[in-house]
């Protein structure tokens, strides 16, 4: 059953008389965290504001960036917000999730959508964006692989631009250590420890069941919730990237919010 929010919604949108971008049906929206309509919409504004005000502290501003990508587009939640801000500016997005992608592609064909795998590589040029972004990705991947979409973002990301790539910090370990917040998808005995040291990461892979089948079964690959504590990001990241500021809870007062720009030697 839908619930007011949902009801409201549609009739807005049915009626042509609904502000902003196409929204994806429910079953879509709950991938993201935020299955109620209004919440979902109003979700994507605020990300794309605190990508903004993050990337204040390169000293650039979003209106300059005339390619983006969004690296775990999902449904385009922030990218099609990101549209009416910029229409002049290449937008693509990428996603594991064929379902999220092919709905994205027929609503919001202005933006490029492109499925990627599990792995790199990604099918763009060396330096082709001048802003990428990426939340709720890095928080869910295992060491090896997410150092291999570093390198790999790093390619991708042109001389002197930005990455904001958000990550599971000690705030949000605490809360899964003191049960404030928890998953069926893990066991309790993960977070059964102290908090998360500086220099620490930690991951605990999702064990798939028959609950999560309609979110994992079609998406190859060991996804988890993964924690990066500031130390570790600082000294394990640049290889790839060269970390300017992680500004803690930056990302709906929960993930951390990393900013990049690309390392001497990429």
């Amino acid at each position: 059953m839908l619930n007011i929010g949902d009801s409201l919604a549609g009739l807005l949108r049915d009626s042509g008389s609904q502000d902003g971008p196409p929204i994806p049906p429910r079953w879509l929206r709950a991938r993201t965290g935020t299955a109620e309509a209004l919440h979902y919409a109003e979700g994507g504004r605020a990300a794309l504001q605190e990508l903004e005000g993050a990337l204040a502290h390169t000293g650039a501003s979003l209106q300059d960036a005339r390619s983006v990508l969004d690296f775990g587009c999902g449904s385009g939640r922030v990218l099609s917000v990101l549209a009416e801000r910029l229409p002049a500016s290449r937008l693509q997005g990428c996603d594991v999730d064929p379902a999220a992608i092919g709905w994205a592609s027929r609503h919001l064909p202005p933006i490029g959508w492109t499925r990627s795998g599990f792995l790199p590589p990604l099918p763009f040029a060396d330096a082709s964006f001048e802003l990428i972004y990426s939340l709720s990705v890095l928080s869910h991947l295992a060491e090896a692989d997410q150092d291999s979409w570093l390198v790999e973002l790093a390619r991708l990301l042109a001389p002197g631009a930005t990455a904001l790539l958000s990550v599971h910090g000690p705030f949000a370990f605490d809360q899964f250590r003191k049960g404030v917040a928890s998953t069926a998808w893990c066991p309790p005995s993960a977070f059964a420890r102290g908090p998360l040291g500086d220099d620490e990461f930690v991951f605990e892979p999702y064990a798939r069941s028959l609950w999560n089948r309609a979110e994992l079964g079609a998406i190859e690959g060991r996804f988890g919730l993964a924690f990066h504590g500031a130390d570790y990001v600082r000294r394990h990241w640049p290889h790839a990237l060269e970390v300017v500021t992680i500004l803690p809870r930056a990302v709906s007062e929960w993930q951390d919010l990393v900013v990049c720009t690309k390392a001497q030697t990429h």
